[in-house]
């Protein structure tokens, strides 16, 4: 950072620090009854305060780095093999890698599906016949066996997808 960013750094923090003083030089001599002496007290504790603060210097950088040499760099060299000013022909980015189709008893979801979506009747239908069959599952104690199911036939659909892309 350069020398002047740092002062103006350090002028806040002082400046800061010292209106505290004052305010809570202030702030006592009001609680005491003192209203006047407050008045006066508490921004001259704040100006004596930010006095003493600039009085203060930091110490000097210990850790300074060398000043080096590049050897074997040549900058007029590099400014003309990369000239940033030249515009690249940029072309389009195309997707050219066309998935297989899935099967249709996948249980991999398909985002951009070219089918139309189900009627209301059909899937008044679809839910009237899962809602029965699970309600038939969870009597017969099949719903343990369905997870499973649904879990191996997971790991197979995401198989056949790494297959696909191998």
């Amino acid at each position: 950072m350069d020398r002047g960013g740092d002062e103006l750094i350090g002028w806040s923090i002082d400046g800061i620090a010292a209106a505290l003083l004052g305010a809570a030089v202030g702030a006592c001599l009001l609680m005491l009854g003192l209203p006047r002496e407050a008045v006066m007290a508490g921004p001259a504790a704040g100006l004596a305060a930010l006095a003493a603060l600039r009085m203060v210097r930091p110490e000097p950088r210990k850790f300074r780095l060398r000043s080096f040499a590049l050897d074997g760099f040549d900058a007029e060299e590099a400014a003309d093999v990369l000239d940033l000013t030249d515009v690249l022909d940029i072309a389009p980015l195309e997707l050219e890698d066309v998935l297989p189709q899935a099967d249709e008893d996948s249980r991999v979801v398909q985002l951009f599906a070219p089918r139309a979506f189900p009627t209301p009747g059909e899937l008044a239908r679809r839910i009237d016949d899962h809602l029965g069959q699970a309600g038939e599952e969870s009597r017969g104690g099949k719903v343990l066996e369905l997870e499973v199911d649904a879990a191996a036939a997971l790991r197979q659909a995401l198989g056949d997808l790494r297959r696909s892309l191998a």
